[in-house]
């Protein structure tokens, strides 16, 4: 009795979170100078301000402000990205290459094609997941929008080496489409886009 009161009856798990975890643990990744649990520090060859969590935010913030706003300028992603690295003040040196990689995403074709359908930004999600035995998946899809009747799903990497993480990458997105499935829309293409600069 005592062991079936301490076994938990589910859990909560994060699809980002998840994924990374069973990456680490295969052994599938290296750490890596961009790895989001280091903080950003001054420009090394092992580590750069324009990477790790920080770095990600900030893309990620603009992003969305990018999406959410028709004609949004360089200006204007530029004060965004004063007020969303106030706490991260290193993070300035390399805001205008931050600018620099939103305006290019923002000239993709999976772009217009969002901007021109119902679409979502940031869309956090929690639902049960039957492929996960009695678990809570939760996260946030960075983008998605309609098209053809299926929801397409964009899940942005600021990572500098997307390939090190495939599978890891993969699992992330299997757990979106489940989301999508679990709301009663119809998952269509689930992907992950590089934004880096370069």
């Amino acid at each position: 009795a005592h062991d079936r009161v301490n076994v938990p009856s589910w859990s909560i798990t994060s699809a980002t979170a998840e994924a990374h975890h069973i990456a680490q643990m295969t052994r599938a990744v290296e750490a890596s100078p961009d790895d989001p649990s280091k903080v950003v520090v001054a420009n090394t060859p092992s580590h750069r301000a324009d990477a790790g969590q920080a770095w990600g935010t900030l893309v990620h913030g603009l992003l969305e402000y990018a999406m959410r706003h028709e004609h949004a300028s360089a200006a204007d992603l530029r004060r965004l990205g004063m007020w969303l690295t106030v706490e991260e003040p290193k993070l300035r040196d390399v805001l205008d290459v931050a600018v620099d990689t939103v305006l290019q995403v923002a000239k993709a074709d999976f772009w217009a094609e969002a901007k021109a359908a119902p679409h979502a930004v940031e869309s956090p999600f929690a639902f049960m997941d039957d492929a996960k035995k009695r678990a809570v998946m939760n996260g946030v899809v960075d983008l998605m929008f309609e098209q053809a009747g299926r929801q397409q799903v964009i899940d942005y990497k600021t990572d500098l080496n997307t390939q090190a993480q495939a599978d890891a990458y993969r699992m992330q997105l299997a757990a979106y489409g489940r989301a999508v499935a679990a709301v009663g829309a119809r998952p269509g293409d689930m992907s992950i886009r590089s934004v880096r600069s370069s």
